[in-house]
């Protein structure tokens, strides 16, 4: 990877992402965590684009 002009700093990186994604992938199982429907994905995707990433209080998402 190095002689191909990867740096040291790019593989820590990936190593530390891979890391964690499997970290989360863990807790997830563990936790029981369930991935959404897509219904659940476009209405959160409609709410990102209107306001981003701004946490709502709980009047706001009732307003919506």
């Amino acid at each position: 990877m190095l002689e191909s002009g990867v740096s040291r700093e790019a593989l820590v990186d990936a190593v530390h992402v891979c890391a964690l994604f499997n970290v989360i992938v863990r807790l997830a199982d563990a936790l029981g965590w369930e991935i959404p429907p897509p219904e659940a994905f476009a209405a959160r995707g409609r709410v990102l684009l209107e306001s981003g990433y701004k946490l709502r209080t709980a009047e706001e998402i009732r307003a919506l």
